[in-house]
C-alpha cells in the first residue's frame, strides 16, 4: 500500500524526527560565527524560531543582530481603536522588548517596514530594493552568517523573506553561512513541505540555558497573545498548540546538504587565524591534550623513519610526533599557523614544514606513517575520495593511517567524523584495522597496509 504524503502518522513522523533525532550541534562550535544577522518576517518570529540561539550568541559576546522585514501591522486588521501605523508601532516596541530580553540592543535591532502580509517576491514592485537594502547592511556588517525562516514555511511572508535574502546573498562576494529555522512548518499536513535528506541537514541547538529568556521573549510581543488589541475578534493569537513547538529544550536549524560537497577552502581558515593565535585551544584545552596522549598510544609503533602529518595548524600535536619520527613532514592550508608551528619546533632538524591544500597538491614521496587528525570532515565528499586514493598511494607497504576526528555535528563542516572515517573504511584497499576507539566526542581509528585482510 502506498503511503500518501498527507497521511497523519507519516507527517508526525516526520516533524517528530526533526525534533528528537536530529544531531545535537555543541554551543562551542558557535566560534566561527563572528557576525550573525537574524530575519525575521514579523515581530515574534526571531523569539520564537530562535531566541535560544540569539541569546547564546549574546552571551558569547558575538555579534547578533536582528532584522525585522515587515510592520507586523495586519495581525488585527479589522481593529478600530488601533489602526495601522499604531498597531506598527506596538510591534516595533514589543520587538525591541524582545530582543533587549534576549541580550540584543536597540542598535543591532533594525526594521525594514515592508508591508505584512505583502511582503514582495522575486516579481514584484520593491523586490529589488529590499534585496539592495539587505545586501549592503550584510556587507557593512561583515555578516558571515544568516539565519532566515525555512524556505517552504507556510506563511507568503517567510517565503518572500527567504526569496530576498537568497537574493541579497547571491550579490555578496562570498558566499555567507546559510541557516534556515522553521515556524509554521510544525503546522504542515503535507511531507512536502517538510525538508527532505537530500536537500537539508537539519540539527538542533540546546537551549536549556536560555529557556527562561526565550519565553520572556515570547512574552514581550503581547499584542500576539490577545493582551492588548481587545476590538478586533477575528485577529491573530499565537495559540497554545501553537507556542509548544517552540516551549522545548532545543531548537531546530536547516542547512542546504549542498555543502556536502564543498570543501572549505584556504580562505576560511584565513579567517578562523586572523585575529587569534589558537582558535581551537590546542594549547590549553585538557580536550586537546587528552586526545592527543591517546593518539600517541595508539600509534602501533615506537619509530617511523618517515613520517606524513596532514594539518599541523600550530604544531602542538607535531611536537609529540617528531619524537616518533626520525623525518616529519608536517602541512598545513594556511601560513599563519604553520609560521606559529615553526617558531614552536625550532631547532628540530627532522621536522620539515610547508604551506599546502590537499587534494589539490600532495608530496611525492611515500611515508611510513600518515596522521589525518580533525581534517577530514573540511573536505565536500568528492575531495575526500581525491585525498583518500592519495594517501593510500603514499603509504609505504606495512606502512600505518592514524585517523581522529570529532564526531558531534558542526555546521560549519561539510562533513561529520563518522562520515570521513567510513569513508576511508569503504574506500582504502589492501588495508587491515589496526585498532579503533571511540571516546565522547572523538573517534580513532589506525590502518595498516599490506597486512591481513583488506578493509576487515
Amino acid at each position: 500500500m502506498t503511503t500518501l504524503p498527507t497521511d497523519p502518522a507519516l507527517v508526525e513522523k516526520r516533524k517528530r524526527d526533526l525534533r528528537e533525532n536530529t544531531p545535537v550541534h555543541p554551543v562551542g562550535d558557535l566560534e566561527a560565527w563572528s557576525s550573525t544577522v537574524v530575519f525575521s518576517p514579523h515581530p515574534d518570529d526571531e523569539s520564537l524560531g530562535c531566541g535560544g540561539l540569539i541569546a547564546t550568541l549574546a552571551d558569547r559576546g558575538q555579534a547578533v543582530r536582528v532584522v525585522f522585514v515587515s510592520d507586523g501591522s495586519m495581525s488585527h486588521p479589522n481593529s478600530v481603536n488601533f489602526p495601522r501605523e499604531r498597531r506598527a508601532a506596538i510591534r516595533q516596541t514589543e520587538a525591541l522588548a524582545a530582543c533587549n530580553e534576549l541580550g540584543v540592543p536597540a542598535d543591532r535591532v533594525h526594521f525594514m517596514g515592508l508591508p505584512d502580509g505583502a511582503i514582495p517576491g522575486r516579481h514584484d514592485e520593491g523586490f529589488s530594493a529590499a534585496v539592495n537594502t539587505v545586501a549592503n547592511w550584510l556587507t557593512e556588517w561583515r555578516a558571515d552568517t544568516v539565519v532566515v525562516p525555512w524556505r517552504r514555511d507556510l506563511h507568503p511572508d517567510h517565503r518572500t523573506t527567504w526569496d530576498i535574502c537568497r537574493a541579497a546573498a547571491d550579490k555578496l562576494p562570498t558566499e555567507p553561512r546559510w541557516i534556515e529555522y522553521p515556524i509554521w512548518m510544525w503546522e504542515a499536513t503535507n511531507v512536502v513541505d517538510l525538508p527532505r535528506a537530500e536537500e537539508m541537514i537539519a540539527w538542533r541547538l540546546d537551549v536549556t540555558a536560555q529557556q527562561d529568556r526565550k519565553e520572556a521573549a515570547v512574552l514581550a510581543h503581547a499584542s500576539q497573545l490577545g493582551q492588548v488589541i481587545d476590538d478586533d475578534p477575528t485577529g491573530f493569537v499565537l495559540q497554545d498548540h501553537m507556542l509548544d513547538h517552540f516551549r522545548g529544550t532545543s531548537e531546530v536549524y536547516f542547512e542546504p546538504a549542498a555543502k556536502r560537497h564543498r570543501s572549505l577552502g584556504a580562505g576560511y581558515f584565513d579567517r578562523v587565524y586572523d585575529d587569534r593565535d589558537d582558535p581551537w585551544n590546542f594549547e590549553t584545552s585538557a580536550y586537546e591534550h587528552g586526545k592527543y596522549a591517546a593518539t600517541i598510544a595508539a600509534l602501533p609503533r615506537d619509530r617511523y623513519p618517515s613520517g606524513f602529518e596532514i594539518g599541523c595548524s600550530i604544531g602542538v600535536l607535531t611536537e609529540l610526533l617528531a619524537d616518533r619520527c626520525d623525518k616529519l613532514l608536517s602541512v598545513d592550508t594556511s601560513e599563519a599557523p604553520l609560521a606559529r608551528a615553526r617558531a614552536r619546533l625550532a631547532g628540530r632538524p627532522e621536522v620539515e614544514f610547508r604551506q599546502m591544500i590537499i587534494p589539490e597538491e600532495y608530496p611525492t614521496a611515500s611515508f611510513d606513517l600518515v596522521v589525518l587528525s580533525e581534517v577530514g570532515y573540511y573536505w565536500g565528499y568528492e575531495d575526500l575520495y581525491r585525498s583518500i586514493d592519495l594517501i593510500q598511494q603514499g603509504i609505504n607497504r606495512g606502512g600505518d593511517l592514524i585517523l581522529v576526528h570529532y564526531t558531534p555535528y558542526v555546521p560549519d563542516y561539510p562533513l561529520t567524523g563518522d562520515e570521513v572515517h567510513e569513508a576511508f573504511k569503504q574506500r582504502l584497499v589492501g588495508f587491515h584495522h589496526v585498532h579503533g576507539t571511540r571516546a565522547e566526542r572523538y573517534r580513532l581509528d589506525v590502518w595498516r597496509r599490506g597486512k591481513g585482510t583488506p578493509n576487515g
